[in-house]
């Protein structure tokens, strides 16, 4: 088994070797969003006026052996770093390898019912739903149209899940007496061979901890499954999530379900309908929310122009909260 590991090994850091790179480069874009959302029901409050604006800072290059690398950091509106990445593409000439706290496989087909601006509860309530280690760095694997299928197979693990970015270079990890929770996950999405239009996925996480002395122990497990079918201007979706929580002697379930439907009217208009319903039970509770969503979206050029009209029942789990809004947004890439 040692001497299979080392070859394994062995294999990779030829692929990886970096005798020397083609030069590379660097570049900046970002995007900026403007918008006007207001509500009405439970404390509504506060200026409906906002803007949301990102920055990515992006460089590559190329290896001799034609690995390429790529970099990518993003700066928030506060202008500090946030989420960055290192990318080698193409390693043994099957897989991309990146060390990354970008994002996740599992967070990523969070929600992927077709939708003409946001998901169903983007503007209201609060939901427990799939997001694996998000905003964690860890290691990530994606081999992409595995032996001609169609299908992509993602996957992710970290050793601190909820670490958020990197730590500083050369630094050491040790028990200081924390928790440490460990978290893999992998998703398997892609077309349906010979049934054109047809997309499936499905995706599952787990998270445990390694803390003796919980009792009861503590774990989280998730899961989802989706179906998408287009055809011409109109495209339909499924989906189903599942997120059990196990803290000490008590377990909560969220369960939650999306339907949407999107009709592109032309090439720069479209209009989507989008239902969700997210169930939570534990001992003692068990509650349905409800959102109901249209949204509109109108390209021009570069700039797009998106309205989204929601309402929501049992917001945030808690039983005869109604909210509605109405948001309104501009947004721009540069």
């Amino acid at each position: 088994m040692k001497n299979i590991t080392k070859v394994g090994l062995s294999a990779l850091a030829g692929a990886l070797a970096i005798t020397s790179a083609n030069a590379g480069e660097m570049s900046l874009s970002g995007s900026m969003e403007a918008s006007y959302t207001k509500g009405s029901g439970y404390k509504t409050t506060g200026n409906p006026i906002g803007m949301d604006k990102e920055l990515s800072v992006t460089g590559s290059t190329e290896l001799d052996n034609g690995t390429t690398v790529s970099y990518k950091q993003t700066i928030t509106d506060a202008m500090a770093y946030n989420d960055s990445e290192l990318v080698f593409g193409g390693v043994l000439g099957m897989a991309d390898v990146a060390l990354t706290s970008t994002g996740s496989p599992i967070s990523a087909i969070d929600d992927v019912t077709p939708t003409a601006f946001e998901e169903a509860n983007a503007l209201l309530g609060s939901i427990d739903d799939v997001n694996g280690m998000d905003g964690t760095y860890g290691i990530r694997v994606t081999m992409a149209d595995v032996m001609g299928s169609g299908f992509k197979i993602d996957g992710m693990y970290t050793t601190d899940v909820g670490s958020g970015d990197a730590q500083a270079d050369n630094g050491s990890s040790g028990d200081t007496g924390g928790t440490s929770d460990k978290g893999l996950e992998v998703t398997v999405t892609g077309s349906v061979p010979m049934l054109e239009g047809l997309d499936v996925g499905v995706g599952y996480y787990d998270q445990e901890s390694d803390s003796a002395s919980t009792t009861g122990g503590y774990g989280q497990q998730e899961g989802t499954a989706y179906i998408k079918y287009s055809t011409g201007p109109v495209s339909v979706g499924y989906q189903k999530g599942v997120v059990a929580t196990q803290g000490g002697s008590e377990e909560t379930n969220y369960t939650n379900e999306y339907i949407g439907i999107s009709y592109k009217i032309s090439d720069d208009l479209s209009v989507s309908y989008n239902e969700m319903e997210s169930r939570k039970s534990n001992n003692s509770t068990d509650v349905d929310q409800d959102f109901d969503s249209i949204s509109l979206s109108y390209s021009m050029g570069g700039m797009t122009l998106n309205i989204a009209d929601s309402d929501v029942s049992n917001s945030a789990y808690n039983v005869g909260r109604g909210v509605d809004a109405t948001s309104v947004s501009l947004a721009i890439a540069f």
